[in-house]
C-alpha cells in the first residue's frame, strides 16, 4: 500500500481535481464532515479558516493507493483513513472522502482541515512522509498485503532506498502528453546502448524527434515535440550520471541550445509539419467567398441564425472579459518585474558605489600626511615622471569605472532578457487561452445545432404519434360482424 501526502492550498483547483469524471472512470464522495455539502466549498470554507493563523497551507491532502490485487471493502477504507489520521495527528479535524476508480483500479483521496479552530494555529505536518510509512506498514499487517518497502520508516537499513521509476512530475506529464514514460525511456535507452559517441547519440535522438538542450540544474535535458523537458540522465535505465558525463564528453555545451531555444526549434518544426500537411492535403483553390456551415437538419435558417446570434453574442462577451482579464494581468506582471529590476539596480548601484568608493581610497595618494609629501617631493625631483604617473593613475581609473559599467549593463541586459523572455511566455499562453475560447465556440456552435436537430425530430415523431391517436380515437371500434 502507498500513501502519499502533503499540506496545500488551492481549494479549487483541488476540488475541480477531485471531481473529474474525463480521468476517472468513477468517482464518488464517501465522506464529508461539512454543513455545506458541497466539497468545493467545504474546501474553500477551511483555505478561509487559515487566514486567521497567518498561515498559506489550510488542508492537508492524501492519496492511499493499494494494490490493484487487493480488493477493499468500505470498511476497510474507512480504517485506512482512520489509522492515517492518527499517524498525522489530525484527528479530530474535519475531513472529505472520494473515492476513485480508473481503469478497474480504487484509490481513495483523503482532505483533512489543518486549522484548529480553538487555538487558531495549524496542525504541523512535520515528517510527514515517516507517518504515511508508518500507516502504510500498520494497514499492510491488518490487511494481509504484500509489503511495499519504503525510503523511511518501512526502510529495510541494510540494503538502499528503493528508487521509484519515474517521480510524480514525470507522471503527471505522462497524463497531460498521453505518453508512456516506460515507453520512451525504453527507446532512449535502447539508442543510448547502441551508440558510440556522444554526437551520434544526439543525432538519433533528433531523428526520433527529441532536442538535445544544456539544462539549467543539468548537463543536459531533453526537449520533446510538445515543449516539455526532461532530464536526460532519468530517460537512460541503469546509467550513472559520472558514467552519462564522460560519455557526452565529446559535445561542448556551447554548441547545444538552451531550454528555450529547444523549445523554439519544437514549435519551428511543428509549425512547418503542419504547413506541409495543409498544402499537401488542400489543393490550391480560387479565391472566393468564405464557406457557411452546412445548416443541420430539420433546422430552419431562420432558428440556425437566431441560435448562432446568441451564442456568439454570449462568446464575444466571454472573449472581451477574458482580454480584459488578460490585458490587466500582462499590466500587473510588467510592473512587477519593472519594480522588482528598479529594487535589484538599485542595489546594484550601490554596491557599484562602493567599488568605486574603495577605489579611489585605496588608489589615490592623500592629500595629507607622509602621501601627499612623497608626492611633491617626486613630482620636483621628476616632473615628467610625475606627469606620466598621474596619467597612468587616471587611464586605470577610467578603465576600471568602465569595467563597472560594463558589469552593470551586461547585468541590466539579463534582467530585460529575463523579463522579455517571461512575457513572451505570458503572451503565449493569453494566445493559447484565446485559441481554446474560439475553439470552444465551434464545438458548442455544432452541439447546439445538433441538439436542436434532435429535437426537432423528436417533436415530429411525437406529433406523428397524437395524430395516429387522433384518428385511432375518431374512427372507433370496427362494428361486430364485419370481415376483416
Amino acid at each position: 500500500m502507498i500513501i502519499k501526502g502533503s499540506s496545500r492550498a488551492g481549494p479549487s483547483q483541488l476540488g475541480r481535481h477531485l471531481q473529474r469524471t474525463d480521468t476517472n472512470g468513477h468517482v464518488q464522495i464517501l465522506e464529508l464532515q461539512s454543513p455545506t455539502g458541497n466539497l468545493t466549498e467545504a474546501l474553500r470554507d477551511w483555505q478561509v479558516l487559515c487566514d486567521g493563523t497567518r498561515g498559506t497551507k489550510g488542508m492537508y491532502h492524501a492519496n492511499i493507493d493499494p494494490d490493484a490485487r487487493y480488493k477493499m471493502t468500505p470498511e476497510q477504507w474507512q480504517r485506512a483513513v482512520d489509522v492515517l489520521e492518527k499517524e498525522l495527528g489530525l484527528t479530530g479535524q474535519p475531513r472529505a472522502i472520494v473515492l476513485h476508480e480508473k481503469n478497474g483500479r480504487e484509490h481513495i483521496h483523503v482532505v483533512w482541515q489543518r486549522t484548529d479552530v480553538e487555538t487558531m494555529t495549524l496542525k504541523s505536518d512535520s515528517n510527514n512522509y515517516y507517518a504515511h510509512e508508518r500507516a502504510s506498514m500498520a494497514l499492510e499487517k491488518e490487511f494481509g498485503h504484500e509489503h511495499v518497502p519504503g525510503k523511511h520508516a518501512k526502510r529495510d537499513r541494510d540494503k538502499p532506498p528503493p528508487k521509484a521509476e519515474f517521480n510524480h512530475a514525470e507522471w503527471q506529464q505522462a497524463e497531460r502528453d498521453g505518453i508512456d514514460p516506460r515507453a520512451r525511456k525504453e527507446a532512449i535507452t535502447d539508442i543510448f546502448q547502441r551508440c558510440d559517441t556522444g554526437q551520434g547519440f544526439r543525432a538519433a535522438l533528433s531523428d526520433i524527434g527529441f532536442i538535445l538542450a544544456k539544462g539549467d540544474r543539468r548537463d543536459f535535458v531533453l526537449v520533446d515535440q510538445l515543449g516539455q523537458v526532461h532530464s536526460l540522465g532519468r530517460q537512460i535505465n541503469g546509467v550513472r550520471a559520472k558514467d552519462l558525463r564522460e560519455f557526452m564528453a565529446d559535445i561542448e555545451r556551447d554548441s547545444i541550445p538552451t531550454i528555450e531555444q529547444a523549445k523554439a526549434l519544437q514549435r519551428d518544426r511543428a509549425a512547418s509539419k503542419s504547413e506541409g500537411r495543409t498544402q499537401e492535403q488542400q489543393p490550391p483553390k480560387i479565391e472566393s467567398a468564405p464557406e457557411q456551415p452546412k445548416p443541420a437538419e430539420g433546422v430552419s435558417e431562420q432558428e440556425r441564425i437566431k441560435l448562432e446570434t446568441a451564442l456568439k453574442a454570449r462568446y464575444e462577451e466571454e472573449g472581451h472579459a477574458l482580454r480584459v482579464r488578460q490585458e490587466a494581468e500582462f499590466k500587473r506582471t510588467t510592473e512587477i518585474f519593472n519594480r522588482e529590476i528598479n529594487e535589484r539596480a538599485a542595489a546594484f548601484d550601490a554596491v557599484q558605489d562602493a567599488a568605486r568608493d574603495r577605489y579611489e581610497r585605496e588608489h589615490n595618494p592623500a592629500k595629507r600626511g607622509l602621501d601627499a609629501m612623497t608626492a611633491k617631493v617626486k613630482a620636483k625631483l621628476d616632473p615628467d615622471e610625475a606627469v606620466r604617473e598621474a596619467w597612468r593613475r587616471e587611464q586605470a581609473r577610467d578603465d576600471y569605472f568602465k569595467r563597472l559599467q560594463a558589469d552593470r549593463a551586461l547585468w541590466l541586459a539579463q534582467q530585460l532578457a529575463a523579463k522579455e523572455r517571461d512575457l513572451n511566455n505570458l503572451t503565449d499562453r493569453h494566445e493559447q487561452q484565446r485559441r481554446e475560447h474560439a475553439a470552444t465556440y465551434e464545438r458548442e456552435r455544432t452541439r447546439y445545432l445538433r441538439e436542436q436537430e434532435a429535437a426537432k425530430r423528436l417533436l415530429v415523431e411525437l406529433e406523428e404519434r397524437r395524430q395516429k391517436a387522433k384518428r385511432l380515437t375518431r374512427d372507433g371500434p370496427e362494428p361486430p360482424g364485419r370481415a376483416r
